[in-house]
């Protein structure tokens, strides 16, 4: 019998399958797949960093032609695929998609390698082992990857792919059996999700909203009590930029389609137990004010008139006069003297204001004082226009 080749030793670092003929050595002693190299290679014309153990090689007339082919291997893997005889052992195999098997010591080797890449912004490195991690892996191990795929995708400016692979994820999370899968997510995904999305408001609002509901079936599955309230808030918060973003883009009426979104996160929160009733009702109110501000930036006057009022009522309900000591509550008229103004209802947009100053002078709650001074400061301008615009009229 003769003597076994080891898998990691005819493994392909890209594809992570048997290696292809012809087989290219690189400089530095490792060895990839013709084709692979041929799509490594894209990232640069000049140069490329090994994909074991990334070491930078020089690309000689920008052509992987250059780099010699490995015989050795080639006819080993001939002999080993002829023989058939002993096969790698399978203890500590994870399975993937297509029959593949990848060692547990190749996957860990493998996300050290990329976590290392973006550690240090090597995006364009990273990217090809992730596209074959993903490819291969099946179920809900592949989340995190498409997670960090989509994040090379975005800083290298491949916004098609980036968008598809948001499809993809969405797709995923949304399959029936999620809710059973779910320990193989990484548990502070949804962080990653969240500053996903707003990186790509400016770039792609849809596919920022796609992230955003992503992150939100990840909470809602994931999370429990006053953190999953607080993760809740920060998605609707989110929102609030995505329809900023799509006013400025004049394409408010698009923003209709999100109103059961935002809803969704709001019963989510209302479904919740085990949770002490001020902080559930502060949580609520500010997930409404977050609505109303979407609704003013979308030109939807008297939806935000009446969540701001929904909020306030929900903190005088919850805290009685207490209440003022809360800065939600004087946003909340703030942001209700704007849409009264958009309305033309100055009287009622003044009397608005004037609570809301008076929220701000009392609230107990602010992160600083120049927070708290900052929004006396608005109100007073709020103030001052209602009165320039009574004097005009």
């Amino acid at each position: 019998m003769g003597t076994a080749v080891s898998f990691p030793d005819v493994s392909c670092p890209i594809c992570l399958d048997t290696f292809q003929k012809p087989i290219r050595i690189l400089s530095c002693g490792h060895n990839l797949c013709h084709v692979c190299l041929v799509e490594y290679s894209r990232t640069s014309t000049t140069s490329l960093s090994c994909p074991t153990c990334r070491k930078v090689i020089h690309v000689d007339s920008n052509s992987v032609e250059s780099f010699p082919r490995n015989w050795t291997v080639e006819n080993m893997i001939e002999r080993l695929s002829i023989s058939n005889k002993e096969q790698p052992t399978t203890a500590g195999l994870v399975k993937f998609g297509g029959g593949r098997k990848l060692t547990s010591q190749e996957s860990i080797q493998l996300q050290s390698l990329v976590e290392q890449d973006m550690k240090e912004k090597r995006f364009d490195d990273a990217i090809p082992i992730l596209r074959r991690i993903v490819r291969s892996v099946e179920g809900y191990h592949k989340i995190n990857h498409v997670i960090s795929l989509v994040r090379c995708l975005f800083e290298t400016d491949q916004m098609e792919e980036a968008k598809e692979s948001c499809k993809d994820l969405q797709s995923t999370l949304n399959s029936a059996n999620f809710t059973s899968a779910a320990k193989d997510i990484c548990n502070n995904c949804d962080v990653e999700l969240l500053q996903l999305a707003e990186d790509f408001i400016g770039k792609d609002y849809k596919s920022s909203i796609l992230l955003l509901r992503c992150a939100f079936k990840v909470i809602a599955t994931l999370h429990s009590g006053e953190p999953k309230l607080e993760k809740l808030q920060n998605t609707s918060f989110s929102m609030t930029k995505v329809a900023e973003e799509m006013s400025r883009q004049n394409n408010e009426n698009e923003f209709k389609s999100q109103f059961g979104f935002m809803d969704e996160i709001i019963d989510d929160m209302l479904r919740m137990t085990n949770v002490d009733f001020k902080t559930k009702c502060k949580k609520l109110a500010w997930c409404l004010f977050n609505k109303a501000v979407c609704f003013n930036y979308t030109s939807f006057i008297s939806q935000s008139i009446e969540d701001n009022k929904q909020a306030i009522l929900l903190m005088k309900a919850a805290s009685g006069d207490d209440a003022k000591f809360y800065r939600v509550v004087g946003l909340c008229y703030n942001n209700l003297g704007v849409a009264y103004e958009a309305d033309k209802q100055l009287m009622e947009a003044e009397t608005a204001y004037l609570q809301a100053k008076h929220v701000f002078e009392t609230a107990t709650d602010w992160d600083d004082d120049d927070d708290k001074q900052s929004s006396i400061d608005l109100t007073d301008n709020n103030l001052k226009r209602i009165s320039d615009q009574y004097h005009n009229s």
